[in-house]
């Protein structure tokens, strides 16, 4: 079934969010839940500056990032530490919206942002996933843990941000693993790549392929099973 089908299928089902994430995804790739559109994920690209930290190949559609602790911000006026990631342009502040990618984080990667939900009325984001020397991506650098092992694997990963009821609904290889409150409305769009923190790793390598975004109006009430 090609992406286009599956779409189709879950809104001809009538499942909204809240059917979709009642039960493990399945593993092939797609959207989490039914009665998504899929929008472009056009971006622009943030680097150190005067400095190249991404590639792409666009035979095999595979970014590569990476990102030294030494590097130069790119905004100096900022306390912001060094990026190399993309930004998407699509811009949302009602409804749902969900980032679909597969991402392999090197051996020893760690204070590093791979995947966020920019945009929040109480601090400048709703959602980061850092990667850390425990092997795994949690919710920004707290010991809340999301997903491991993670290190020189692909896995697939799904965030789904219901502006409407404030969550954000994190899934690893088609399942659910955790949800979480934004952090209040304001203009939101996704990022991926890396957002080096303090005590960051002296170098880490991030690679993304399979980049999908979706749309929804409104959203629901989740009934979510046990984390996986």
């Amino acid at each position: 079934m090609d992406r286009r089908t599956f779409l189709a299928a879950g809104v001809a089902a009538g499942s909204g969010i809240a059917a979709g994430l009642a039960t493990a995804w399945p593993a092939e790739a797609g959207p989490v839940g039914g009665g998504w559109t899929e929008v472009s994920n056009a971006h622009t690209v943030h680097q150190p500056t005067g400095k190249t930290r991404h590639t792409y190949d666009s035979a095999t559609g595979e970014y590569h990032f990476w990102l030294l602790d030494t590097d130069p911000v790119l905004w100096p006026e900022s306390s912001s530490g060094p990026r190399s990631e993309l930004r998407f342009l699509d811009e949302y502040t009602t409804g749902s919206a969900q980032f679909e990618c597969e991402m392999k984080i090197t051996k020893g990667a760690h204070r590093v942002c791979v995947q966020q939900v920019f945009g929040g009325a109480t601090s400048a984001t709703a959602f980061m996933t850092l990667a850390m020397n425990t092997n795994s991506i949690n919710y920004y650098d707290s010991g809340t843990r999301i997903h491991t092992p993670v290190y020189d694997r692909w896995i697939r990963l799904n965030v789904i941000h219901d502006a409407d009821a404030g969550k954000i609904h994190v899934y690893v290889d088609g399942r659910w693993k955790k949800t979480f409150n934004d952090r209040g409305d304001d203009k939101h769009y996704f990022k991926c790549g890396i957002y080096g923190r303090t005590g960051m790793s002296r170098r880490t390598d991030v690679h993304v392929k399979n980049i999908h975004l979706y749309r929804r109006t409104g959203g629901s009430s989740l009934s979510l099973p046990p984390a996986k």
